[in-house]
Protein backbone atom coordinates (compact mmCIF):
# COMPACT_ATOMS: atom_id res chain seq x y z
CA UNK A 1 0.00 0.00 0.00
CA UNK A 2 1.41 3.10 -1.00
CA UNK A 3 1.69 6.14 1.65
CA UNK A 4 -0.83 8.05 -0.40
CA UNK A 5 -3.87 5.16 0.09
CA UNK A 6 -2.84 4.87 3.95
CA UNK A 7 -2.98 8.63 4.36
CA UNK A 8 -6.42 8.33 2.58
CA UNK A 9 -7.68 5.26 4.58
CA UNK A 10 -6.85 6.89 7.80
CA UNK A 11 -8.61 10.02 6.43
CA UNK A 12 -11.56 7.73 5.92
CA UNK A 13 -11.31 6.18 9.47
CA UNK A 14 -10.74 9.70 11.04
CA UNK A 15 -14.01 10.57 9.31
CA UNK A 16 -16.39 7.79 10.26
CA UNK A 17 -15.07 7.92 13.78
CA UNK A 18 -15.92 12.15 13.62
CA UNK A 19 -19.11 11.10 12.61
CA UNK A 20 -19.71 8.39 14.93
CA UNK A 21 -18.43 10.76 17.68
CA UNK A 22 -21.17 13.54 16.63
CA UNK A 23 -23.73 10.98 16.19
CA UNK A 24 -22.93 9.81 20.03
CA UNK A 25 -23.04 13.64 20.92
CA UNK A 26 -26.34 13.60 19.42
CA UNK A 27 -27.97 11.15 21.36
CA UNK A 28 -26.81 12.17 24.78
CA UNK A 29 -27.99 15.14 23.78
CA UNK A 30 -32.19 14.01 23.09
CA UNK A 31 -31.08 11.48 26.12
CA UNK A 32 -30.98 14.82 28.49
CA UNK A 33 -33.62 16.51 26.64
CA UNK A 34 -35.83 12.61 27.54
CA UNK A 35 -34.52 13.17 31.00
CA UNK A 36 -36.01 16.86 31.02
CA UNK A 37 -39.23 15.85 29.83
CA UNK A 38 -39.77 12.91 32.23
CA UNK A 39 -39.06 15.10 35.14
CA UNK A 40 -41.94 17.16 33.81
CA UNK A 41 -44.24 14.77 32.29
CA UNK A 42 -47.66 14.77 33.76
CA UNK A 43 -50.97 13.36 32.77
CA UNK A 44 -54.74 13.88 34.58
CA UNK A 45 -57.14 11.94 33.89
CA UNK A 46 -60.71 11.54 35.45
CA UNK A 47 -63.28 8.62 36.33
CA UNK A 48 -65.90 8.24 33.54
CA UNK A 49 -68.93 9.82 35.92
CA UNK A 50 -66.33 12.58 36.80
CA UNK A 51 -66.56 12.18 40.39
CA UNK A 52 -62.60 11.64 40.61
CA UNK A 53 -59.92 13.27 38.94
CA UNK A 54 -56.24 12.30 39.36
CA UNK A 55 -52.88 13.66 38.18
CA UNK A 56 -49.89 11.73 37.82
CA UNK A 57 -45.90 11.19 36.71
CA UNK A 58 -44.68 8.41 34.84
CA UNK A 59 -42.69 7.24 37.89
CA UNK A 60 -46.23 6.54 39.57
CA UNK A 61 -46.10 9.53 41.63
CA UNK A 62 -49.30 11.30 42.30
CA UNK A 63 -48.93 15.52 42.10
CA UNK A 64 -53.41 15.82 43.16
CA UNK A 65 -56.54 13.41 43.64
CA UNK A 66 -59.78 15.71 43.41
CA UNK A 67 -62.95 14.80 44.06
CA UNK A 68 -66.31 16.16 43.28
CA UNK A 69 -68.87 16.96 45.38
CA UNK A 70 -71.07 14.28 44.25
CA UNK A 71 -68.33 11.98 45.30
CA UNK A 72 -69.17 12.43 49.22
CA UNK A 73 -72.46 10.92 48.95
CA UNK A 74 -70.78 7.67 47.45
CA UNK A 75 -70.10 4.21 49.49
CA UNK A 76 -66.47 5.02 50.68
CA UNK A 77 -66.05 1.33 49.48
CA UNK A 78 -67.03 2.27 46.27
CA UNK A 79 -65.43 5.65 45.65
CA UNK A 80 -62.01 4.23 47.28
CA UNK A 81 -62.22 1.91 44.04
CA UNK A 82 -62.69 4.36 41.51
CA UNK A 83 -60.01 6.21 43.27
CA UNK A 84 -57.74 3.41 43.02
CA UNK A 85 -58.57 2.60 39.04
CA UNK A 86 -58.42 6.28 38.41
CA UNK A 87 -55.04 6.52 39.50
CA UNK A 88 -53.76 3.43 37.57
CA UNK A 89 -54.98 5.31 34.39
CA UNK A 90 -53.17 8.34 34.93
CA UNK A 91 -50.20 6.91 35.79
CA UNK A 92 -50.44 4.28 32.70
CA UNK A 93 -51.29 7.68 30.94
CA UNK A 94 -47.98 9.22 32.08
CA UNK A 95 -45.75 6.89 31.51
CA UNK A 96 -47.14 6.31 27.65
CA UNK A 97 -46.62 9.55 26.76
CA UNK A 98 -42.88 9.46 27.84
CA UNK A 99 -42.85 6.14 26.04
CA UNK A 100 -44.70 8.30 22.88
CA UNK A 101 -41.25 10.81 22.85
CA UNK A 102 -38.69 8.04 23.41
CA UNK A 103 -40.35 6.23 20.62
CA UNK A 104 -39.89 9.84 18.23
CA UNK A 105 -36.71 10.34 19.37
CA UNK A 106 -34.84 6.77 19.86
CA UNK A 107 -37.04 4.64 17.01
CA UNK A 108 -40.50 2.30 17.55
CA UNK A 109 -37.88 -0.41 16.87
CA UNK A 110 -35.53 0.83 19.54
CA UNK A 111 -34.41 -1.96 22.14
CA UNK A 112 -34.87 0.62 24.74
CA UNK A 113 -38.20 1.55 23.82
CA UNK A 114 -39.43 -2.19 23.86
CA UNK A 115 -37.93 -2.47 27.21
CA UNK A 116 -39.56 0.50 28.76
CA UNK A 117 -43.04 -0.20 26.60
CA UNK A 118 -42.55 -3.69 28.69
CA UNK A 119 -42.14 -1.95 32.09
CA UNK A 120 -44.74 0.33 31.66
CA UNK A 121 -47.00 -3.38 30.98
CA UNK A 122 -45.72 -4.40 34.03
CA UNK A 123 -45.95 -1.49 36.26
CA UNK A 124 -49.08 -0.24 35.03
CA UNK A 125 -50.94 -3.04 33.50
CA UNK A 126 -54.07 -2.07 31.47
CA UNK A 127 -57.37 -0.93 32.81
CA UNK A 128 -59.82 -3.98 32.84
CA UNK A 129 -57.77 -6.22 34.68
CA UNK A 130 -58.39 -8.23 38.03
CA UNK A 131 -55.82 -6.11 40.29
CA UNK A 132 -53.96 -3.50 39.85
CA UNK A 133 -50.10 -4.04 41.46
CA UNK A 134 -47.65 -1.55 42.28
CA UNK A 135 -43.68 -2.57 41.72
Amino acid sequence: MSTEELSDTIAALNAKIDAQIAHAQDLAAESAKLEDEVAETTATVSSADGRVTVTARPTGGIDSVQLSSISTATDAAALGGLITATIAKAQRAAAEQVLASMSLTLGESSPLVAAVRNDIDTAFPQAGGSTIEYR
